[in-house]
């Protein structure tokens, strides 16, 4: 197949890459041998004292590995399988990263769910996916306990935000959501099992488990312009592929000093693969934002965590560009962005640049793809309302319906 838009890709990107078999947890643990003592999540809930205070906290990516192990054992002892579906209905959080890699390790499949889900649609895609266990957050627990038995969910597994952060930090964010009346407390029942607890009553030596590089890893449910939402079946040699694309795409990543702002959803394809999975493969460290509202929380981490990588959506660059202050945050530790989803606008991107030295490209991709297929050059040609041009090894082609 000709590809006459290999004459506009940037110096260092290869036409043809290889794609070496590689579980996704694999890649955690690859990483955690190469880079232990890095920091791999930096989960930021909010300044105190004029920012000289982070409510939050940090993990290395031994740690990080050592947590994966430890929830996956238990998801073995609770008796999920290779081929189980495992629903993770949470927000960003080093829970979701523990929760996805850990499911992983021992074969099951992960089923992202958006935690703005109505019951009826977290009904139907538990009901679809066959999901078995959840792992949700204790502010969406009213909308399951409407629907589970409605469904085939028997286990469910309740995080807190301040799940893994230290004892001083927990009792302040517990204390806040109380007085904000943005609390749930869920009481014990047969079926219910707490986050941290798995964490601390079991060891980090889960069962090697045969899972093969062409098993399914994430069923990824479509937005449903068209109809019921459908899930995509995405292996881990899908998933792999694609975040290796991303990776030579930007070919100036530093491995092991990038930081990715990571405020776009993780149970969105995108985020998932941008700002998790990529992060992870190339040793950076995920500054991990539960909520992007309001636009100038992002804009005072971006200046405080001196952020380089920020992949978004328009909505996020509108939001940033047009805010009124702006000039008051410094982001020229930005380097590049890539935005998705959405088209965006040239003077948004022109703006972004001039504000903060970084290179904003529109990108697309779509969820069967795992998702990134096509991006505009981050440092070369781009143009207006164009998604770019494919990555490596993406065949395209211009067709009259």
């Amino acid at each position: 197949m000709e590809k006459p838009w290999l004459r506009f890709y940037e110096p260092g990107i290869p036409a043809r890459l290889d794609y070496p078999p590689m579980l996704l947890d694999r890649i955690l643990t690859e990483t955690a041998q190469t880079y232990p003592s890095n920091i791999a999540s930096n989960f930021v809930l909010r300044y105190l004292a004029r920012d000289r205070i982070t409510v939050g906290g940090k993990h290395t990516y031994q740690e990080l590995n050592e947590l994966v192990n430890r929830f996956a054992t238990a998801l073995y002892q609770l008796g999920v399988r290779k081929g189980d579906r495992v629903a993770v209905m949470l927000p960003n959080s080093p829970q979701f990263a523990i929760a996805f890699f850990a499911a992983v390790r021992i074969g099951a499949v992960v089923v992202n769910v958006n935690p703005t889900y109505t019951s009826r649609e977290l009904q139907h895609q538990l009901v679809d996916s066959g999901a078995e266990t959840i792992i949700i957050l204790n502010l969406f627990w009213r909308r399951l306990r409407e629907v589970q038995p409605n469904t085939p969910v028997k286990r469910v597994i309740v995080s807190y935000i301040y799940d893994t952060l230290s004892w001083h930090f927990r009792l302040l964010v517990r204390f806040s959501q109380q007085r904000e009346a943005d609390w749930v407390e869920v009481r014990p029942e047969h079926d219910i099992f707490y986050f941290d607890h798995l964490l601390k009553k079991y060891d980090p030596t889960p069962p090697l488990v045969p899972v093969q590089p062409e098993d399914i890893a994430l069923l990824q449910y479509t937005g449903g312009t068209t109809g019921t939402p459908k899930g995509a079946m995405l292996s881990h040699n899908n998933i792999n592929a694609n975040v290796r694309q991303v990776q030579a795409w930007y070919p100036k990543a530093r491995p092991g000093a990038e930081k990715i702002m990571s405020a776009i959803p993780f149970f969105h394809v995108y985020g998932m693969t941008t700002c998790l999975i990529y992060t992870v493969m190339i040793g950076g460290e995920m500054v991990i934002v539960p909520n992007p509202r309001p636009i100038e929380n992002v804009m005072r981490i971006i200046e405080h965590e001196r952020c380089t990588l920020f992949p978004g959506v328009p909505a996020m660059y509108i939001g940033v560009v047009n805010h009124p202050n702006v000039k008051k945050y410094d982001m020229s530790s930005i380097d590049a962005c890539i935005s998705g989803s959405a088209p965006l606008p040239m003077e948004i991107q022109e703006r972004f640049g001039k504000l903060t030295g970084g290179r904003l490209v529109e990108g697309y991709g779509l969820s069967e793809a795992s998702p990134v297929t096509h991006a505009n050059p981050v440092h070369g040609e781009r143009r207006s309302g164009s998604i770019g041009i494919p990555l490596p090894d993406v065949e395209a082609r211009l067709i009259d319906l």
